[in-house]
């Protein structure tokens, strides 16, 4: 899927490419030759202002000092029926190439240009008085009536300069269309690797969240088939089947709860609601209903707090954070361990530690801790009621209030996680 996915974003961005290469290439090829006709007819022009009509003898001169300014120039003179009756050098126009020369307007001035035998020309039409009209500083002369002035000037060199920058942008176009290619591969492919991640963890995600409801799921089913296979008993003989059936249900409530968590924070639809209030007292708060948990167990939990410990942020999602942090600790802490937490404060920033003596963390399992749905296999198991979803929602928790979460661990040692959040804003 994501192999047809770049090839699409490299054909679109090479598409885009060439598109705006053929563009800028249109645009420079045809503001050349505009540029470059301009100063041809230009000159043409300069000619045709030299000469001056006057009346005479029905004569048209032309000077060969006078066109020593510009001997690119060939004079063609055309009489009112079209007939070609002078030229000026002679023999510049071969008979059977009269015909292409052939003026279009005899009564308007234009400009044209002209393909013959593999050369460009650029022809100015003049047109003249034909009563007794005189073309002045002239040396030939022609005693008919002259109708239209033809000034011919070659443009091969200006056609070549003209090809040869068309050769060079399609070459360009070629060369860039490859290199585009390349490095469309190359950036197409690094900027779907996040995607790929991420597409990879939310298909991990939906197959773990599938295994985490079916299996609960699955223990309700057989219990409460188990309870249909004995009608007449009484709900205190089937007491064990019920509370299963229960604690699995409370199992499925908590764990769709931290799915919807989770989804709302990927959508950004979880809003953080910021307000001032004591660290302290929440981890004082927070702490209380543990000590008996802990007692059940034989695990002694020690509370280390300063006092006015005040940071702005979310307190019944910080109250979410340290339930899941001691949750764990006294799931994973064996008994006549110890749990310490403690609460202090800093120039800049508050910080929570939660450190306890249980079984630890194995050193392969660190980085992936926070990941959803993972339990390292020596860490944590589905008989402690975990769902891989907690240190999740916790490190999100810390996230959106610009603080920070790390976690030192040895196995067989135990664990300290240690959370700082900023004084003062948010």
């Amino acid at each position: 899927m994501f192999q047809t996915v770049r090839i699409r974003l490299v054909i679109l961005n090479t598409t885009v490419f060439l598109c705006v290469l053929a563009l800028l290439g249109s645009f420079l090829y045809f503001y050349t030759q505009h540029r470059m006709l301009s100063e041809v007819d230009q000159s043409l022009l300069t000619a045709a202002n030299r000469i001056r009509l006057q009346q005479d003898r029905n004569a048209v001169r032309i000077n060969p000092n006078e066109r020593a300014v510009d001997r690119r120039i060939v004079y063609l003179l055309w009489d009112a029926k079209g007939n070609l009756i002078g030229q000026f050098p002679d023999q510049s126009v071969y008979d059977k190439d009269v015909q292409v020369f052939q003026p279009n307007s005899y009564t308007q001035s234009s400009f044209k240009s002209i393909e013959l035998d593999n050369h460009s020309y650029r022809v100015m039409t003049v047109p003249v008085e034909i009563q007794a009209s005189q073309l002045t500083r002239l040396g030939i002369v022609t005693y008919s009536a002259t109708s239209v002035v033809e000034l011919v000037r070659s443009i091969d060199p200006e056609q070549d300069m003209l090809d040869n920058l068309l050769g060079v942008t399609v070459i360009c176009g070629v060369i860039g269309g490859a290199i585009t290619i390349l490095i469309g591969l190359f950036l197409a492919g690094r900027a779907l690797v996040p995607i790929r991640i991420s597409w990879e963890k939310q298909q991990q995600f939906v197959a773990d969240a599938s295994h985490e409801l079916r299996t609960p799921l699955a223990v309700m089913q057989t219990h409460a088939e188990l309870l249909l296979r004995h009608p007449d008993r009484t709900i205190q003989e089937e007491s064990r089947h019920i509370s299963v059936i229960l604690k699995e249900a409370k199992r499925i409530s908590k764990l769709v709860s931290d799915l919807l968590t989770l989804a709302r924070t990927d959508s950004n639809q979880l809003q953080i609601d910021k307000k001032p209030f004591l660290l302290n007292h929440t981890v004082d708060d927070v702490t209380e209903p543990f000590h008996q948990l802990a007692e059940l167990k034989q695990i002694d939990i020690i509370i280390e707090n300063e006092h006015q410990i005040e940071i702005l942020g979310d307190e019944e999602r910080i109250r979410q954070l340290l339930v899941v942090l001691l949750d764990n600790a006294i799931k994973y802490t064996p008994a006549g361990g110890k749990i310490n937490i403690s609460c202090k404060r800093y120039p800049h920033e508050a910080e929570i530690v939660v450190q306890d003596t249980g079984i630890g963390i194995a050193k392969q399992d660190l980085p992936f801790i926070f990941d959803r749905f993972y339990r390292g296999d020596k860490v944590r198991t589905r008989s402690e009621g975990g769902n891989g979803l907690g240190l999740s929602i916790a490190k999100w928790i810390v996230e959106a209030h610009k603080g920070n979460i790390r976690v030192e661990s040895e196995l067989g040692k135990g664990t300290v996680f240690r959370i700082t959040f900023p004084i003062g804003k948010a």
